[in-house]
């Protein structure tokens, strides 16, 4: 590869498995992982510590300013303090999709992210990377997986710690809250490079990604 730099964009729904996958095909290619649902859960666990009133836009945005977040591959920090396990709590989690819908919160974001990819080879992953942050991405990528899969990988995820049945309707909510936000809501783009998850392993779905990147790269 020459010495200009690279972006890979993952959108997709939530549990679709682009967290795993984006990290995979990062490190086969050397890249940068950027995982940005982290950073909406990071501030969401700095809102939680500090009982902000999300309501309150002004007192809100104050906080996440105060509060520093710091995405080192699989790893995240707040204010310098490794907090990546906190991030799986449930909780945090429903806090971090409320957040998300609110526009300021998703302005600050989004710039912070533009600035964490800018001049570096990266594969960033979320919900609006491909349409909003990173729309100029060598490839962007649409990944999508049947809803009853994305639940059961939740459920194990969050170790069973909440019945199937309501980890599958929480999906359901998200992904309506995602699809039909009103700021920068989850889309496929027409160029986008769209896998539909039927099963696959988290390798066989980098190797498809990385196969599609090396053919852009080489047009």
């Amino acid at each position: 590869m020459s010495n200009k730099t690279y972006q890979i964009a993952i959108d997709g729904p939530s549990a679709a498995g682009k967290s795993s996958i984006a990290s995979f095909v990062a490190k086969k290619l050397g890249f940068v992982y950027i995982n940005t649902g982290s950073m909406y859960r990071c501030y969401a666990l700095a809102i939680d510590e500090n009982n902000i009133d999300i309501n309150n836009v002004n007192l809100l945005m104050q906080t996440l300013n105060k509060n520093k977040v710091d995405l080192k591959g699989e790893e995240v920090f707040l204010n310098g303090i490794r907090v990546t396990e906190k991030l799986n709590n449930p909780k945090i989690a429903a806090l971090a999709s409320k957040i998300a819908t609110i526009k300021e919160v998703r302005e600050k974001c989004v710039a912070d992210q533009q600035k964490i990819a800018a001049n570096i080879n990266c594969v960033m992953e979320g919900r609006d990377i491909t349409s909003v942050v990173l729309p100029n991405a060598k490839l962007k990528v649409y990944l999508d997986a049947d809803v009853n899969l994305r639940a059961e990988r939740r459920w194990i995820q969050y170790k069973q710690t909440e019945p199937y049945e309501i980890v599958l309707r929480k999906i359901k909510e998200r992904d309506y809250q995602d699809i039909n936000r009103d700021f920068s809501p989850l889309v496929k783009v027409p160029d986008a490079f769209e896998i539909k998850d039927t099963g696959f392993t988290i390798e066989e779905v980098a190797n498809m990604i990385i196969k599609e990147f090396k053919g852009k790269i080489n047009e």
